[in-house]
């Protein structure tokens, strides 16, 4: 439960011999990259052509700080770790602005810190990474103006943007979008990262892009997937079954931890309790995530599980829960 990612694979076998059977490994994959980016546009609404891929979405924040980020970057504390991990790596300085004790965010500071530092790149996940939360849109609309007005650009992570409610995203050429097919389409294996942009920013991040960034059978696999919209919808619909099925476990000991409202994959605990509840899962086989950052000592996450294993877990929950009443 440490992963967030999907316990299925969204193909079937017969599916991925298909995308295999399909796939000329004797040349390069300039079809497949074409049909792959369409259908990804027709399905996601957007333009083909302001559309790219990469090997996962680390590889576009990677290539975004390389690019952009020549006068810093700056996300918030805490969020994506390798925000500031690709920062650190390309020796560019890293600014970030804390959350409050209940992993809250204060708008005016960040903003304040934004007309302060003048980063080159800000970074923000929404849904919101760790925790899981749905950032409200007043915000980014917010970040996106005050990165404007000092001249950088804000790079919307969108992960786990699947989980969440369709929303309204700032428009412009100083707006970078990062997604992924590792999250709620559930091909992490694969390693396909989206990124979408305009005009010189997006010639701007995609110039030292490789001629062919991703395999043919990858391109295939994901174009096997993204071809029949009726699968797809059921299987998005399941897994948010899943995050509803997590949800629903955590809840029956909110008496003792605290639970951010979550429109992810995983779900965000914290609270005195929440390292206890966390052991005692671990003991009994269900593993989650734990940090080491002094700000996220009393902090558990959990990714979703089979379907099958969610009595099970909520049982453990629920007996943990009653011993501590």
């Amino acid at each position: 439960m440490d992963k967030n990612t999907s316990p299925k694979s969204p193909l079937s076998k017969e599916q991925i011999v298909e995308a295999v059977s399909k796939t000329n490994v004797e040349v390069y994959p300039e079809v497949e990259l074409e049909r792959f980016k369409e259908l990804y546009a027709k399905r996601n609404g957007f333009n083909p052509e302001n559309i790219e891929v990469a090997n996962g979405s680390d590889e576009w924040l990677q290539k975004i700080i390389m690019t952009l980020g020549k006068n810093g970057v700056m996300s918030l504390n805490p969020d994506f770790f390798m925000y500031q991990i690709y920062t650190n790596q390309i020796g560019l300085r890293y600014y970030s602005v804390p959350s409050r004790e209940d992993f809250s965010y204060d708008y005016d500071l960040t903003i304040s810190e934004i007309k302060k530092q003048k980063p080159s790149v800000f970074f923000i996940s929404n849904p919101h990474n760790p925790t899981g939360v749905l950032l409200p849109s007043h915000f980014i609309n917010e970040l996106a103006d005050a990165m404007k007005s000092v001249g950088g650009y804000l790079v919307i992570d969108e992960a786990y943007g699947e989980f969440a409610l369709d929303r309204p995203v700032p428009e412009g050429e100083h707006i970078i979008i990062v997604r992924t097919m590792s999250k709620v389409y559930g091909l992490a294996g694969l390693r396909i990262g989206i990124v979408i942009a305009k005009g010189k920013t997006y010639d701007a991040i995609t110039r030292i892009n490789h001629p062919y960034p991703l395999n043919s059978l990858t391109l295939n696999l994901g174009s096997e997937l993204l071809s029949d919209d009726k699968q797809l919808d059921e299987w998005f619909d399941y897994q948010k079954q899943l995050q509803q099925s997590l949800v629903d476990a955590f809840e029956t000991v909110r008496r003792h931890i605290k639970i951010k409202p979550s429109h992810t994959n995983f779900v965000f605990t914290y609270g005195d309790k929440a390292r206890e509840l966390y052991e005692y899962l671990y003991k009994n086989g269900y593993r989650g995530r734990v940090y080491d950052e002094e700000n996220l000592r009393n902090v558990a996450r959990y990714s979703i599980i089979d379907e099958d294993e969610y009595p099970k877990l909520k049982e453990l929950i629920t007996e943990w829960g009653k011993s501590h009443d």
